[in-house]
């Protein structure tokens, strides 16, 4: 397997694992997250129109550029990079009232994590186009995970599987086997 695959595996591998270390460790908020949640769904028609396109659009980038990577295609991711990095369609069809209906709605953390998501298309732009392979396959990453985050927080009415779940509706039950392992002695 050639290095940088197998660096891009480790990467995404060690990621999702401390990912659900971190997720363990954070207290619940799932019903704060609906509430934000239900921000992004108080939105106009016309402009939850337009934003579907543009996560369809940042959706077929995000999934164009994984084979680009691994075969070392840098030109290629970084050009889907900088699309997703300018390719704000949201700036560029809305009216200034759709503008300040966004401003009044959307929450502060919700603009945050987008821009930090162009942010991190913009960085992958730029390594892509030096071949720095590390920092392609982190870019990445850092864009998956603010997708993830951005879900998990503001897009549950369309991804409820995110929706995490309280200690009060968790049922340890859940975990074991329909019928208990019975302990078997062993003579020595």
């Amino acid at each position: 397997m050639p290095t940088a695959l197998r660096l891009f595996l480790i990467l995404i591998i060690s990621s999702y694992f401390s990912s659900l270390v971190f997720a363990e460790s954070k207290p619940d908020h799932s019903k704060h997250n609906v509430e934000k949640a239900q921000a992004v769904t108080t939105l106009s028609p016309a402009i939850r129109k337009l934003l579907k396109q543009e996560m369809n659009s940042l959706q077929k980038s995000m999934t164009a550029m994984l084979p680009l990577i691994v075969s070392g295609d840098w030109h290629g991711v970084s050009e889907h990079a900088a699309k997703i990095a300018n390719g704000h369609i949201m700036k560029q069809k809305l009216t200034s009232a759709q503008i300040q209906e966004l401003m009044a709605i959307l929450p502060q953390g919700f603009k945050a994590i987008d821009n930090s998501f162009h942010s991190a298309a913009n960085m992958m732009t730029h390594v892509a186009k030096e071949k720095h392979i590390e920092l392609v396959t982190f870019y990445y990453y850092r864009l998956t995970e603010t997708c993830l985050s951005c879900h998990t927080q503001y897009a549950t009415h369309r991804f409820p599987a995110l929706i995490k779940k309280t200690a009060d509706s968790h049922s340890h039950s859940s975990h074991s086997p329909e019928k208990p392992v019975q302990n078997q002695q062993h003579s020595h």
